[in-house]
């Protein structure tokens, strides 16, 4: 080859070849109980959207807990800016986030299944998250196999088929942090008692008819039940409901309740054992019949879910500014192809209809779906923030999650993927959830205590196999890992962030006396795309010191001001000063991007000349991503 040539590149003294050598502060940090798979040397990592003949030069690192990338760069710049995790740093993810893994070649991309081995060598490899965060890894000047070896590896460890391969069971972090103060578990008949209490539902009693789940393996040991029936007619009739389930209340007032159960056994050609239950839950509240809201009916499907979430994902995951600008031009039409909101559409306007039942009309709905599991949840949930503000604070939410998600057994460990079973598809009914909330929280920025921040942390964290809050199928599977290993919640939101950015999770603008019933706009014209959750991770839509960040910092800057001004006219005491002057707070609204607290705070020459591209062509026409993103 002519050393002229301009696609020459010699290496013979390319000091940057050499392995990586890096300090104490830079390395892979370990927990306790994780240890190192396998390590490459010479592995580039690209940034999104970037040239791919450059990259920075580290270590891969994949551990049992999370695959991680190390380089000689500094990545304290702007972590001021950045939420930073106690657990995972910038440039690691932990392997249950993984969604999908891509082979690259030269003019190819091939999507690599779990399980299978991959024989020849490996250039490049696109890691998608579950998330929708990119990681792209180059191995042509790592040594021979690395990039096989890291693919079949991820293959292996990323998609395990048994619980106790989680890192959850290895872990060795010391951990004795009670969450009394931050959720009410659902555990004890006192978690529902004070429910009952609360509610002032009267005709209701707390059975431990499931006591050591003798009944029911998909259910929690306590539950609340009509109080006119007896356990040993739950008993009978749970044989005929799919995973021996039956009518639970899980919210009400005196006059009327909110109840969920399951389907029949699709065998059964008579539904006498459901009309027994129905009748029982009918004595409670008799001033009218109980109607039966037929969530199969009526709400998307767990795979239709995730058909339309893995169309979104598409959208958001380019793996190159040729792809990236394609699906530019024509982003509304293919937003609207995925019909992810309208799926969010459906759920909120199902759990209005069944808001108005039951304060309007007091009259009990009762939720069914196949086994219970699933769309009861979304709705349930839903029609609760709805019409109650204590699930609207932040303990109350995590609370409802407990209840509504966590004890009355939404199946995680399958639905989130992170127990690989090739009968069962993943279904990320709980983003859909999370998002239903995204959009109230629009409509009603004064009505929650928590902020859209808060929202996409939870996202994030329900990856991360450490905490067991979102790692099960039901409350009798956590009971068994519990013998084995430390449960660990996410709730205790101080094991993985500082004070300051806990502090992100509260939304200034809540009003404490808000406890008006919330009725959202449910069409689609009404809803928008939750930019930060879904947008965060690519770097040419996020707009340099502006968004909405902006004005949260502004409205967190104004109620700082008040809060001393309450306490100045409370104490009679005028001499306090605020925190920081206006200066200062300018100051931090120049360093604040529209994806903050999830913006990198840095944008490559690449990036840049790559927005300058963008912006100069057609692509600002109605159709862009870019424009949703600068709206």
């Amino acid at each position: 080859m002519n050393s002229n040539d301009s696609t020459f590149k010699s290496y013979i003294e390319d000091t940057e070849l050499e392995n990586v050598s890096l300090n104490d502060g830079q390395k892979t940090r370990l927990l306790e109980g994780e240890t190192v798979v396998l390590e490459a040397q010479k592995v580039r990592m690209f940034a999104p959207l970037s040239d791919k003949k450059k990259g920075t030069l580290g270590v891969l690192t994949m551990t049992t807990f999370k695959l991680s990338f190390a380089s000689n760069e500094s990545e304290e710049e702007g972590m001021e800016f950045y939420q930073s995790n106690n657990l995972l740093r910038r440039n690691e993810i932990c392997l249950s986030a993984i969604d999908t893994i891509y082979q690259i070649g030269d003019k190819s991309k091939k999507k690599l299944v779990p399980g299978q081995s991959v024989s020849n060598k490996v250039k490049e490899l696109f890691i998608v998250c579950k998330n929708m965060r990119v990681l792209s890894f180059g191995f042509k000047d790592a040594d021979k196999d690395n990039g096989r070896q890291i693919a079949n590896g991820l293959l292996h460890h990323a998609y395990p088929k048994r619980h106790p391969l989680l890192f959850m069971y290895d872990i060795k972090e010391p951990y004795n942090k009670p969450i009394t103060k931050e959720a009410r578990l659902y555990v004890t008949a006192e978690d529902w008692r004070k429910d009952l209490t609360r509610c002032k539902a009267k005709k209701w009693r707390i059975s431990d008819v499931n006591k050591n789940f003798s009944v029911t393996l998909h259910m929690p040991e306590y539950l609340v039940v009509p109080e006119t029936i007896t356990n040993s007619q739950i008993s009978t009739a749970a044989r005929d409901f799919r995973n021996e389930g039956f009518p639970v209340w899980v919210w009400g007032t005196e006059h009327a309740a909110l109840v969920r159960m399951p389907d029949l056994l699709p065998s059964l050609t008579d539904r006498v054992q459901e009309n027994i239950l129905i009748t029982q839950v009918h004595k409670s509240h008799p001033r009218t019949q109980p109607i039966i809201v037929d969530l199969s009916r009526d709400c998307p499907t767990p795979k239709e879910v995730q058909s339309s979430y893995s169309k979104l994902k598409n959208l958001c995951t380019p793996d190159s500014v040729r792809v990236y600008k394609a699906q530019d031009f024509k982003f509304y039409g293919l937003l609207d192809q995925s019909k992810w909101l309208h799926h969010i559409s459906m759920c909120l306007s199902k759990a209005v209809e069944c808001a108005k039942v039951l304060v309007d009309d007091t009259t009990t709905v009762i939720l069914q779906e196949d086994k219970g599991e699933d769309m009861n949840c979304v709705v349930s949930s839903l029609i609760q923030l709805l019409l109650d503000h204590h699930w609207r604070t932040r303990k109350g939410f995590q609370s409802l999650i407990q209840k509504e998600w966590v004890a009355l057994g939404h199946p995680f460990a399958f639905r989130l993927g992170h127990i690989l079973d090739p009968d069962i598809e993943p279904s990320f009914l709980f983003l859909l959830f999370l998002d239903c909330v995204w959009q109230m929280l629009q409509q009603f920025p004064t009505a929650f205590q928590f902020s859209e921040t808060y929202l996409t942390t939870i996202w994030d964290s329900s990856h991360i196999t450490i905490f067991e809050t979102f790692l099960f199928n039901s409350e009798h599977s956590r009971f068994l890992a519990g013998k084995q290993s430390t449960l660990r919640s996410v709730w205790n939101w101080s094991e993985q962030f500082s004070e300051s950015d806990i502090t992100l999770f509260d939304n200034p603008l809540y009003e404490r006396s808000n406890k008006e019933r919330l009725i959202p706009s449910t069409g689609i014209s009404c809803l928008d795309v939750w930019r930060q959750c879904y947008f965060r991770w690519i770097p040419d839509l996020e707009i340099r010191n502006g968004g909405r960040p902006q004005i949260d910092i502004c409205n967190r800057f104004l109620s700082e001001e008040l809060e001393l001004l309450r306490h100045k006219l409370a104490t009679s005491n005028f001499n306090g000063a605020i925190n920081k002057t206006k200066e200062e707070k300018l100051q931090i609204l120049r360093r604040v991007n529209s994806f903050y607290p999830f913006s990198h705070n840095c944008a490559s020459a690449d990036q840049q000349l790559n927005n300058q591209l963008l912006l100069s062509s057609d692509a600002l026409e109605t159709q862009s991503i870019y424009n949703l993103a600068t709206d």
